[in-house]
């Protein structure tokens, strides 16, 4: 993947789809900075990879809902280190009706899922249009195409963050900056799960539900984070040299690519 000695901002890596990210850098040899509103579970979660990795990557709080602090921590690492990627997996979930969700949960998604990730974004294209490199890949979902029950502000949130990256994608290809969106469908991590219940859970997931107008998983399987870990690797590396402002769907054909 041509990614050894790399500088990657990774943000939203304590669990799940960032996780397996964070591992896959390593093992390419990219040195990675780290970010993740759960520090505690994020340096729980990478002691391992720390054994394995000593002085590969560092771990830092960092919060997405207030974007002028977003923007201020971005430019103390990036002093210390240009980044040459930016990979981000962060991203929130609130169940619940757009008809019934209070005004400042779905505020607080957007703040999180699309305002935080535009300040990521900014922060880090300054140093790349003065290099005239750099790649970012943002995490967005398949729920951005399609709509689903439930989770209305989520797939809103997400659907406004995917114009933005392929808004950025336009901007920034002067500067030989590629951005690109890696859409999961279902993938069994702890967001998912949290959509489970009793009577629902990943058989009816791969099933799906008319009622719900949900056409089930045409592989049968749900993804493993790091199915998306490898798209992601992919979108990063050279190989990836001519493809920007592209949405590529990991879902196993959920939204019939939409």
């Amino acid at each position: 993947m041509l990614l050894e000695n790399k500088n990657v901002l990774l943000v939203g890596a304590a669990t799940g789809i960032g996780l397996s990210v964070l591992e896959s850098l390593l093992r390419e040899g990219a040195r990675v900075t780290v970010a993740d509103k759960q520090i505690e579970l994020l340096v729980s979660n990478t002691e391992r990879l720390a054994h394995a990795y000593p002085d590969k990557f560092a771990c830092h709080w960092l919060d997405l809902s207030n974007q002028e602090e977003v923007t201020e921590r971005v430019e103390v690492w990036q002093k210390q280190c240009p980044f040459d990627h930016l990979v981000c997996c962060a991203g929130m979930l609130h169940v619940g009706a757009l008809h019934e969700l209070p005004m400042e949960v779905v505020k607080q998604t957007f703040d999180v899922n699309t305002f935080g990730v535009l300040a990521l974004m900014r922060s880090v294209a300054s140093s790349m249009k003065f290099r005239k490199t750099g790649t970012m890949v943002i995490v967005g979902s398949n729920a951005a195409n399609t709509p689903r029950h439930s989770i209305g502000a989520y797939g809103a949130s997400k659907a406004a963050l995917h114009m933005m990256v392929k808004c950025m994608g336009i901007e920034l290809a002067p500067f030989g900056i590629r951005c690109n969106i890696v859409s999961p469908g279902s993938t069994d991590t702890p967001m998912q799960r949290q959509l489970w219940t009793e009577s629902y859970g990943e058989t009816e997931v791969i099933a799906g539900d008319s009622s719900q107008f949900r056409l089930g998983i045409p592989l049968a399987k749900l993804a493993e984070p790091q199915d998306i870990a490898n798209a992601i690797l992919f979108l990063l590396s050279d190989a990836a040299g001519h493809i920007t402002m592209h949405d590529l769907r990991v879902d196993g054909g959920a939204t019939l690519d939409n």
